[in-house]
């Protein structure tokens, strides 16, 4: 019992100081991805060096951890627009995708960025580096199309506005000759002229740049005489000998016009018909539409290089400039307490209105041989004074 009772304090001790050990603070592991000051720019700086190199899925990483830690970061924005521009520089129909996702997700959370009317073009040219032959399916070149419209209407007197108008005139190129390709199927194999009428309306419509307007017009004349329509066939067949007189269809138009007895017009230009020789025909058929569509993001480039985005985070950092301000207040003049000429103008200089001496280029030797001049005259004329109350105040 004495044995028993004397380790019993021992005991209690022992599991009291393992309670208290217990109780203590834990190590806490180190977040690296914790929200420090300038941490951002950091993270910004080194995704960027990792798309740079083509290491797309790392640079995604780290924009992402930009988005996710600093809600209120300047890099916020440029980080989203990155990712989106990372997807679109890696190509493929998948990536493509993920990019127009990207660009119309950063269009929707910031409309009044300065780089808006880029995003919004790019939305379009990921769309049509999706198109295909002009005989295939039409549904990409169709969204470009109506992505280039909205992106003209919202972007009026912007330095995108003339690239988005020679897109939409290439794209409806391209739409264009999908529908005058069904046009001739239904008139020419089917005898379907209805069918064929509705098609060459749209184009005559909604494509006026076409570079096959004037077989649009000829055709749609023609399947208007078959439904027994010669009044409104003859003001197609008039555009045509008028607007186009050098096309391959003019004649053919006079030769309707003179069986309607209709005026054959006078020729209203001398312009010559373009069309795509064979091999453009041919590249056409392919799926080479001829697309002038720029390879680069709106921030990165397939090149690996990145524009500048420092003015678009700090656009006043020169202004405030610690360097610059202290230029300024060394050169500026105190008006109220102008210094006299005797005390600030060396000798030689004439002081000027304001109190300042005449600027004089430096030049060593010019003034090494004004000093020695100066001592050669003092010595000469050692009575004279030497400034101010004999120079005390010199």
């Amino acid at each position: 019992m004495r044995l028993r009772s004397s380790f019993a304090p021992i005991v209690m001790l022992l599991s009291l100081s393992i309670g208290l050990s217990g109780c203590g603070g834990k190590d806490k592991v180190a977040n690296e991805n914790a929200p420090l000051e300038g941490r951002d720019r950091e993270l910004y700086e080194q995704a960027s060096e990792k798309a740079r190199k083509g290491r797309y899925d790392e640079a995604r990483l780290l924009y992402n951890v930009v988005i996710t830690t600093y809600a209120d970061s300047e890099f916020l924005p440029l980080a989203k627009l990155a990712i989106a521009d990372s997807f679109y520089l890696e190509g493929g129909t998948s990536n493509l995708q993920q990019a127009i996702g990207g660009y119309k997700d950063f269009a929707q959370y910031f409309p009044t960025h300065p780089r808006i009317c880029e995003v919004k073009h790019k939305i379009a040219h990921s769309l049509m580096r999706q198109m295909g032959a002009y005989n295939r399916d039409a549904s990409f070149a169709k969204q470009a199309e109506f992505q280039l419209k909205a992106a003209l209407q919202s972007c009026r007197q912007s330095p995108n506005q003339l690239a988005l108008e020679s897109d939409l005139r290439d794209v409806q190129q391209v739409l264009g000759l999908h529908e005058l390709d069904i046009a001739r199927f239904y008139i020419n194999n089917r005898q379907a002229y209805k069918s064929g009428e509705s098609r060459l309306r749209d184009i005559i419509t909604q494509y006026p740049f076409f570079s096959y307007f004037d077989e649009s017009l000829f055709l749609l004349g023609v399947s208007l005489i078959e439904q027994e329509q010669p009044e409104e066939a003859s003001e197609y067949f008039t555009r045509l000998v008028r607007d186009y007189p050098r096309s391959e269809f003019s004649e053919k138009g006079r030769e309707y016009l003179e069986k309607l007895g209709k005026p054959i017009p006078d020729p209203a230009n001398d312009n010559p018909v373009e069309r795509p020789g064979f091999m453009g025909k041919f590249s056409l058929i392919l799926g080479y539409n001829g697309l002038d569509i720029s390879k680069d993001g709106v921030l990165l480039s397939k090149s690996g290089d990145e524009k500048d985005v420092e003015a678009e985070v700090k656009p006043d950092e020169a202004s405030n400039n610690t360097g610059t301000r202290g230029i300024r207040a060394s050169t500026r003049v105190d008006l109220t307490n102008p210094a006299p000429a005797t005390s600030s103008a060396p000798a030689g200089e004439k002081p000027t209105a304001g109190g300042s001496p005449e600027a004089k280029p430096d030049n060593p030797e010019s003034e090494t041989k004004a000093e020695a001049k100066k001592d050669e005259k003092k010595k000469k004329d050692p009575k004279k004074k030497k400034g101010f109350l004999g120079g005390i105040f010199k």
